[in-house]
């Protein structure tokens, strides 16, 4: 799972500002992706979606952790309690630890938690929820409380957002993680209980958020910068990208799931006609059928060493094959320096991963992070449709 944090530090340039919500890199040490682990997360990811639970602009700057997550700041309640969570265009539910977890309890006690009776509008409840993650689940009880994306109280809701107070997390998954919990803004049909995700009463909002568009811009780790990116709400912003936005409609509203026109090496077309896509935030690799995947890691050379673990020789870099993807009549291009994740000069991990999603979500493709790095990504709810321009 690979996430990102964003740090709201928001200035105000005008009447047509945009509120600016940083991402910060840690610099964290980078290991290669466990691709067994991350299959089993996004088939259950996905699967248990459906049922489970789960005038201005305004930027956040995002933490970028060694190219495998980035996240950001939100606060909840009155005295607000500050959370590094990531924002995950894949699920539609928020979440963070509890005050009172179990010792024993790793993930929760290596984290901030969320305390309801420190805050003055927070409203407890019995009520169960639980979310998906591979073979186990966070589970705990809903609150209501108000939150705050950023520091500055500004884009806020009101105390009736409801929220995942987690008490337990499953194994390891988050124990290490470098942020709390998992603010979801994929669509509310795919929520547990119908509970409505925090940017619903931020769109609600016209004269705060007059158009329901958010955007995310991710910088690469490479070149060690301490900003690992940008998540806009309300809007875009234009130095983040250049030339114009490319848009594909939903093929329906639950994930941000369009249609993938094509997908070409060299000019060889390697799938027939359109595809279904999901854009994913919270994931960091391309996923896709394991028969097309398989295609690509031959064609740049890659290397099963164990199950589903491929990898790269990183001397042959510069001679891989340029990979397009075509999405609302623009060609996005992907070269070799951007599919392949490099850890150290003598270990390269390819970007693309074979899972063959069960039938109830179907075949399906998950751009995640490696292609949204490359390609500003803008979900627009209003319009119900995602767009994408080149990274500047």
């Amino acid at each position: 799972m690979l996430l990102r944090v964003f740090l709201f530090f928001s200035t105000c340039l005008g009447i047509n500002a945009l509120w600016r919500l940083p991402l910060n890199n840690t610099n964290a040490k980078r290991n290669p992706v466990n691709i067994n682990a991350l299959t089993e997360y996004l088939k259950y990811k996905y699967v248990s979606g459906s049922t489970s639970y789960r005038n201005d602009d305004f930027n956040e700057p995002l933490v970028n952790n060694g190219d495998t997550s980035y996240y950001g700041t939100i606060q909840i309640g009155i005295p607000p309690q500050t959370f590094l969570v990531l924002f995950d265009t894949g699920s539609s539910n928020l979440w963070v630890p509890c005050a009172g977890c179990d010792d024993f309890n790793l993930a929760c006690q290596n984290h901030q938690q969320f305390d309801c009776d420190e805050s003055i509008t927070c409203i407890p409840t019995d009520e169960e929820f639980a979310v998906q993650y591979g073979k186990g689940s966070t589970e705990g009880f809903v609150v209501y409380d108000t939150v705050c994306f950023g520091t500055d109280q500004t884009y806020c809701t009101n105390n009736e957002q409801g929220l995942g107070c987690a008490t337990h997390e499953p194994g390891l998954t988050f124990v290490n993680a470098e942020f709390d919990g998992v603010l979801g803004m994929a669509w509310d049909s795919i929520s547990s209980d119908n509970i409505q995700q925090p940017m619903d009463q931020i769109f609600a909002n016209q004269a705060l958020c007059p158009e329901q568009v958010f955007a995310f811009y991710l910088a690469r780790d490479d070149k060690g910068n301490p900003i690992g990116g940008e998540m806009t709400l309300c809007g875009t912003n234009p130095a983040h990208y250049t030339g114009s936005i490319a848009w594909e409609p939903l093929v329906s509203e639950g994930y941000w799931r369009i249609k993938l026109r094509a997908i070409t090496i060299e000019g060889t077309p390697i799938i027939d006609g359109p595809v279904d896509a999901i854009v994913d935030t919270g994931t960091s690799l391309i996923a896709g059928p394991s028969d097309i995947v398989e295609m690509i890691l031959n064609a740049t050379g890659a290397v099963l060493v164990e199950e589903n673990q491929y990898l790269i020789d990183c001397s042959t870099i510069p001679q891989l094959p340029p990979i397009t993807f075509t999405l609302g009549g623009q060609d996005f291009v992907l070269q070799s320096s951007d599919y392949i994740l490099e850890y150290t000069p003598y270990l390269c991990q390819s970007g693309f991963m074979p899972v063959d999603m069960p039938e109830e979500i179907g075949p399906v493709w998950v751009l995640g992070d490696v292609f949204i790095r490359k390609f500003y990504s803008v979900f627009d709810h209003g319009n119900r449709r995602v767009g994408f321009a080149k990274a500047a």
